[in-house]
């Protein structure tokens, strides 16, 4: 009688010890801890002042679409990060975790960039949903203090010849006060239905109404003019010059520094910060998945980057953080742009800013070191075949 040879793969894997199996492994608690243990032995980047500019990602014309403001917090702070809402943020490493931040961040998204070079699948549409708000600080009557302007936005970007791209923004959108102590201040100052934001350095200053959720009333703009769709620096461009963007992260990084060139009379003058915003906005656009993981690449060769570990994002979703050095933001004081990656899937789940040292007016309005003042966060982004449904 013939003898069954034994599957020596499978005995091996049989007697593997459970913890060393890849599957328990990939996107666990272990190995977010395990990654974190790594980059806490890193040296600390140096942090470098410079000039702040207004974080913008502009997409194809004739509509100029404002995206999300970049992101930034701190890794630990003693008074506790805060929300743009007034609710506390977690932004440290997780529970049984290492104390100590790691202080370069260039392994941590190697790391996520492996995840995302995955395949995907391809549509008649690229569609994102988003939630976002941002705090302003107020003078009205007298009173200071801050608001909080937030909203739902979605987006559809067509990719067949003859396909438009849309953009709904202000969905339950709200301008309300941050917090009770500033809602006590705006009773005091007569309950304005609108309030003037506190002026900028060039003493400029903004109307703006008090609004209760739900009751705007939401705008719909096409983004496209033709085939293109988006907009590289100072580029728009088709979604077939996307898909031609290399892969390589040196490849991809020689297109970004043309186009850093040809953006000469761009907002955001240091080559950093731009290279920051360019890079992060391929990440969201539909582009390959090589691609996105070479922006990754790119992000994590930039000077000064830092991993924070593992932090909370504002809808309360875990992820890693990474971070520019601070810079003065204009209207708030000192912050820091800082981006948040599902670290098992390469996802970008959210960039926002965070007050890391805040001006007189600020201060005034309640606003401490650690506050988010900005954020956008990633609902949703997958291809479908439909188009969204526009508000009646």
């Amino acid at each position: 009688m013939a003898r069954t040879r034994p599957d020596v793969m499978k005995t091996l894997a049989d007697a593997r010890p459970r913890e060393l199996d890849p599957d328990q492994l990939a996107g666990s608690a272990r190995a977010r801890h395990d990654l974190i243990t790594i980059l806490a032995g890193a040296p600390e980047a140096p942090e470098t002042r410079r000039s702040a500019r207004p974080f913008t990602w502009r997409w194809a014309l004739p509509v100029a679409v404002a995206a999300a403001a970049a992101g930034v917090v701190v890794a630990a702070l003693p008074q506790g990060p805060q929300g743009v809402d007034g609710s506390r943020a977690t932004a440290g490493p997780a529970t049984g975790g290492p104390r100590h931040t790691p202080g370069n961040g260039r392994l941590a998204l190697l790391n996520v960039a492996a995840r995302a070079d995955r395949p995907a699948e391809e549509g008649t549409y690229w569609q994102t949903t988003t939630r976002s708000a941002w705090t302003g600080v107020v003078e009205h009557s007298g009173q200071t203090f801050a608001v909080v302007d937030s909203e739902r936005g979605q987006r559809s970007v067509g990719v067949r010849p003859g396909t438009e791209s849309l953009e709904i923004r202000g969905l339950d959108a709200a301008v309300e006060p941050r917090t009770a102590r500033d809602r006590e201040r705006w009773r005091a100052a007569g309950l304005p239905k609108e309030v003037t934001l506190a002026a900028e350095d060039d003493g400029g200053t903004l109307a703006l109404p008090m609004e209760d959720r739900g009751r705007k009333r939401p705008m719909v703009d096409r983004t496209n003019l033709g085939d293109e769709i988006a907009a590289l620096g100072a580029r728009n461009v088709t979604y077939a010059d996307l898909r031609k963007l290399p892969g390589d992260a040196a490849k991809l990084k020689e297109v970004l520094a043309d186009l850093y060139t040809e953006d000469g009379g761009s907002e955001v003058k240091d080559r950093t910060e731009w290279m920051w915003q360019q890079a992060a906005g391929l990440i969201t656009l539909p582009v390959k998945p090589g691609v996105r993981a070479a922006a990754y690449r790119v992000i994590a060769g930039l000077p000064g980057i830092r991993s924070l570990g593992e932090v909370t994002d504002p809808l309360g979703r875990k992820g890693v953080g990474f971070a520019l050095p601070a810079v003065e933001g204009p209207g708030y004081g000192a912050v820091r742009s800082e981006l948040i990656v599902d670290p098992a899937t390469g996802a970008l789940l959210a960039d926002r800013q965070t007050l890391t040292k805040p001006n007189a007016k600020a201060a005034e309005a309640g606003l401490t070191a650690g506050t988010v003042v900005n954020y956008t966060a990633t609902v949703r982004a997958e291809w479908t075949d439909r188009q969204l449904k526009t508000p009646e």
